[in-house]
């Protein structure tokens, strides 16, 4: 029992989506052809319905409209391996545990100040994820704390420089005096 299910096979076992069902207000519509024709009403049109897709290799849960099943289950990687299926996979995607620079555990108060929004990006792998999601997803926030890191650090090279600039002059350098006798 461990042979691949067939495409068919995996559209029947799609697992469906929840959907709040749309009824369209009821219309007249004039039939095509003659005129003085009949008119038909369309009592309400539904969805196709969505079902659920993953990856076969990260895993991850995506949504896609039954209709568009077929074509999504038939997309191959360049290494001839099918990209998604409808069969959930026992092994549970990857999930980070950072998170974005503007979520409420990790905001600075001076965020609130000049009026950040938060954001509940919470599954981030690397620091470097997290900053790519601050330059694409909060690209002005971004240019903010950065500049602000910048004028941090400026003005601490700046202390540092002049701490060491005053002990130096504090200091009066020893006279030295050699050991070699005159001629």
């Amino acid at each position: 029992m461990t042979e691949e299910k067939t495409l068919e096979e995996k559209i029947r076992d799609a697992e469906e989506v929840p959907e709040a069902q749309v009824e369209i207000e009821k219309g007249e519509v004039q039939q095509a052809g003659e005129i003085g024709a009949e008119y038909m009403t369309a009592p309400k049109v539904l969805s196709a319905g969505e079902v659920y897709i993953y990856d076969t290799r990260t895993h991850e849960r995506s949504l896609c409209r039954r209709n568009n099943l077929p074509h999504k289950l038939r997309l191959k990687r360049p290494d001839g391996s099918l990209v998604f299926t409808t069969v959930k996979p026992k092994a549970l995607p990857k999930r980070g545990v950072l998170k974005c620079l503007l979520h409420p555990d990790e905001r600075k108060p001076l965020y609130d100040d000049w009026g950040f929004p938060t954001c509940r990006k919470s599954n981030l792998t690397s620091p470097f994820q997290v900053r790519r999601h601050m330059q694409k997803r909060h690209r002005q926030e971004w240019e903010a704390i950065e500049e602000e890191r910048k004028r941090v650090e400026r003005l601490q090279d700046r202390q540092l420089q002049e701490t060491l600039i005053s002990n130096v002059k504090s200091k009066e350098a020893p006279l030295y005096v050699s050991d070699k006798k005159k001629k």
